[in-house]
């Protein structure tokens, strides 16, 4: 998934997907980035789970 950090004269961050869907605004781009990272990596581990899993399977 590809998303977008928006930040707001008030320093407020909006992380939103590519065609303008908000997922959640931030008190600012630091915490929201925060957020996409680790999110991102639960994605990479659970799809790495998966794939591990899926491997070894007899």
């Amino acid at each position: 998934m590809y998303c977008l950090i928006k930040e707001w004269p008030n320093k407020m961050a909006t992380l939103m997907t590519e065609d303008g869907v908000v997922l959640w605004t931030f008190s600012n781009v630091e915490e929201a980035h925060q957020v996409w990272q680790d999110w991102c990596s639960l994605q990479k581990n659970r799809i790495s789970n998966q794939v591990e899993y899926l491997s070894k399977s007899e």
